[in-house]
């Protein structure tokens, strides 16, 4: 398996297949704390081959610089099942937040778990306007 994308962003969607992502972001910019993201995703797009058939589960943890959570972890899973005419399929993942809030300044990690595994994280920074 290979995470071709992991991606902060306003929005995405998928459209027949392709994922379509709106406005990447690592840093967030505020005045005042706490601060609030009204809308966010979270893209993901993983590529999967034949000997990864089968189900898997897909955890997306949000943490602060100290490791403690900052959301609640969401959990999914997929089904992969490649045709024979095949070598490998692609999966998009998309996960929308509303009212993504912090609460102080300094980093924060999106923290993709596959399988158990860590396989993946988003880095966010959180900094005052000066």
């Amino acid at each position: 398996m290979n995470i071709q994308i992991a991606v902060l962003c306003d929005s995405a969607i998928e459209y027949q297949n392709r994922l379509c992502i709106l406005g990447t972001f690592d840093t967030i910019r505020t005045q005042t704390l706490p601060a609030t993201k009204p809308q966010c995703s979270v893209a993901l797009q993983i590529l999967w081959t034949k000997i990864e058939e089968g189900t898997h589960t897909i955890k997306t943890r949000f943490m602060d610089d100290d490791g403690n959570p900052t959301l609640k972890a969401v959990n999914s899973s997929v089904k992969i099942s490649i045709p024979p005419t095949s070598s490998f399929l692609t999966t998009n993942h998309i996960l929308n937040i509303q009212q993504l809030k912090f609460t102080k300044k300094g980093n924060y990690l999106i923290v993709i778990d596959i399988d158990g595994n860590m396989k993946t994280e988003i880095q966010l920074q959180v900094l005052l306007k000066e």
